[in-house]
């Protein structure tokens, strides 16, 4: 059985954020891309990860002014990634493992290509059996 490589599910190319710039600028950038998280830095050197609900949650929520507030002060600084090369479900269990829904993927080199969701996953995973193995191991218990 051939396995689904992230590669061949993340998104391509993402918009990487400064951790100087705006909340604003944020959202403005995950509205024109279509997305909920932008990684903080560059290809080469990540700092974090931002996130739509880190700004509704984090920041507007409490009253903050997002056209004011920095990304460094909101973003989350623990970013977990998986390789290119990695199966889905192996991906899948690193989001278990931290609780997350996104991972970073990275090149051998150790540079960021792209980003992969569950979402993603589950839209495009090769057949329906590694899907349901895929939950199987996001959750980690058999699914239904």
């Amino acid at each position: 059985m051939q396995f689904t490589q992230a590669k061949n599910v993340m998104t391509h190319t993402p918009v990487f954020i400064g951790p100087e710039e705006s909340l604003i600028k944020a959202a403005e950038q995950m509205k024109a891309k279509n997305c909920g998280v932008l990684p903080v830095g560059n290809a080469k050197g990540i700092e974090g990860v931002i996130t739509d609900r880190d700004i509704v949650v984090r920041a507007v929520a409490k009253g903050k002014d997002p056209t004011s507030e920095k990304v460094k002060n909101y973003m989350s600084k623990h970013v977990y990634s998986c390789f290119e090369t990695d199966t889905l479900q192996k991906a899948a269990e690193e989001m278990r493992k931290h609780k997350v829904s996104r991972l970073l993927v990275k090149d051998q080199a150790g540079a960021v290509t792209g980003i992969l969701s569950f979402g993603h996953i589950l839209r495009n995973g090769s057949s329906a059996s590694e899907v349901s193995r895929v939950v199987e191991l996001a959750v980690g218990r058999n699914a239904a």
